[in-house]
């Protein structure tokens, strides 16, 4: 009988410990690892610090996010590719680069496709027909991600190193050698205003630049000016070509490490950081702009007309090529 008793109590002080192990676990801070190629001053960066933000306060400091910035877990292709491994949980990405991974999203890289910046923010609110179709083709295509949020580096312009262009015209000019993101619209779209478009991380341009192997690259004032290109080319054009679309992206595993309870807290969490963003950056790129001015910068207003004039038929065209057809469709309804 001693013995049974005995035998009973310690069951159930091993019950009582393991319950206290498994508390102690469910407890414990859940830490996502994030990457972005931007430094700390960049959007991308702010991005994320956002999302930290609101994961610690709307789950109780259960959810936060360590960051890795300045490419310090690889560009971003090889962070899409880590995301999809489950070696890293999320990763902001510029659109561009991702549409090398889901066709879709090329028709974001046609100039000009939202017509406003009040257009490029409808078509990025939570509850958007766009957004709704982006978020869902991401699902679809079966790639082990999950697009949680906006984000941006805010309207992109054009910054070279030879003189000023006004038009394609000048441009084609210049002969210039331009550095363009990772996918065959960009190459196609900036070839035909008569630039020689080159891909390469943003990071690199400046010593591109200055070894004279690019002379050109369009980006958002808030890159060029934390990249300080105006230091290697000081012509500006304020093409405003591209309300630029980046994507706060999340694997499908990270996901899995969320418990039930606390998903609709993170998903939350995200959608309040991409509007925080998406608000920030319009003050951001204003102060861009006074530092690249202040720093000897040209800047250069443009015919945006002789730059429109060429694309003809390319949205159609490119969305029927990347089966994108319902978001021109939902974007030109907005």
């Amino acid at each position: 009988m001693e013995l049974t008793n005995k035998m009973t109590r310690l069951l159930s002080a091993a019950a009582c410990s393991l319950a206290v192990m498994a508390s102690a676990v469910s407890a414990q801070e859940i830490v996502l690892t994030a990457g972005t190629e931007s430094n700390e001053d960049g959007l991308y960066y702010r991005t994320l610090s956002l999302v930290d933000e609101n994961l610690r306060e709307n789950t109780d400091g259960k959810v936060a996010l360590e960051i890795y910035p300045n490419q310090q877990l690889g560009n971003e292709a090889s962070m899409i590719e880590g995301l999809r491994s489950g070696s890293l949980d999320i990763a902001v990405v510029g659109g561009a680069n991702f549409a090398s991974f889901l066709p879709e999203f090329q028709i974001f890289s046609v100039p000009y496709i939202f017509k406003d910046y009040d257009t490029y923010r409808a078509a990025m609110a939570p509850d958007s027909s766009v957004w709704s179709m982006m978020q869902t083709k991401v699902t679809d295509a079966d790639l082990g991600l999950q697009l949680m949020a906006p984000s941006t580096v805010g309207s992109r312009w054009v910054a070279n190193s030879e003189g000023e262009v006004e038009s394609p015209t000048d441009m084609k000019a210049l002969e210039l050698r331009m550095r363009v993101q990772g996918n065959p619209i960009e190459a196609e779209v900036w070839g035909g205003y008569g630039a020689n478009p080159v891909n390469m991380p943003m990071p690199e341009v400046v010593a591109a630049m200055r070894q004279g192997v690019v002379q050109a690259v369009e980006n958002a004032p808030d890159i060029l000016y934390t990249y300080k290109i105006h230091e290697a080319a000081k012509y500006l054009s304020r093409t405003d070509h591209s309300f630029y679309v980046a994507l706060v992206l999340m694997g499908d595993d990270a996901m899995d490490k969320i418990p039930e309870d606390l998903k609709p807290a993170v998903k939350e969490a995200f959608a309040t950081a991409g509007q925080q963003l998406l608000d920030e950056s319009v003050a951001a790129q204003e102060r861009a702009v006074e530092g690249l001015v202040a720093e000897g910068a040209i800047i250069t207003e443009v015919d945006k007309e002789a730059f429109r004039a060429p694309l003809g038929d390319l949205y159609d065209r490119v969305a029927k090529g990347a089966g994108a057809e319902d978001i021109l469709s939902a974007i030109q309804g907005l």
